[in-house]
């Protein structure tokens, strides 16, 4: 969820700071996104790019940086989280899944991005569809373990 809304964001002309390892932070680069890595310290690494703090936080991971992302966005409302469902007490926005008003236009919004190039689905693997089990395991963690980067595809053949 965050890859889209990093680049959803940079579409539409917003300066985008991310949070992620090191080793994705090329990745977050090639979105148009500044990297930062998360974890403690993280208030002092966004500050140091971003003296004033910024102007909201998006959470796509629910890792517990809640009330760091409350601190540099000024304050609860300007936070919204996609995960952190047990965070609402701290006054955050959390975005619950409803049909929108606004979804056959954001759609062609959204694949007018892909058609122009500025819209990637990072693909870590594809797998015909009667491996579909595997493909979901590799998402969501199996003894193979998890993906690193990018989602599987699952593919229907016709012969």
């Amino acid at each position: 969820m965050g890859t889209f809304a990093v680049q959803l964001a940079v579409a539409r002309g917003a300066r985008v700071i991310g949070t992620a390892s090191e080793r994705n932070h090329e990745q977050l680069r090639s979105f148009g996104a500044e990297p930062v890595t998360y974890g403690k310290g993280l208030v002092d690494r966004v500050r140091a790019i971003s003296p004033r703090g910024v102007d909201a936080v998006l959470d796509a991971s629910g890792r517990g940086e809640i009330p760091d992302s409350i601190e540099l966005a000024g304050g609860p409302t300007r936070v919204l989280s996609l995960v952190a469902f047990d965070a609402a007490s701290t006054g955050i926005q959390i975005h619950m899944t409803e049909p929108g008003a606004g979804g056959p236009e954001a759609l062609r919004d959204i694949l007018a991005l892909i058609e122009a190039g500025r819209l990637r689905v990072p693909i870590a693997g594809t797998y015909p569809l009667d491996e579909v089990a595997a493909a979901a395991g590799r998402c969501c963690g199996s003894s193979a373990g998890p993906l690193r980067r990018g989602r599987p595809a699952v593919l229907r053949c016709y012969e």
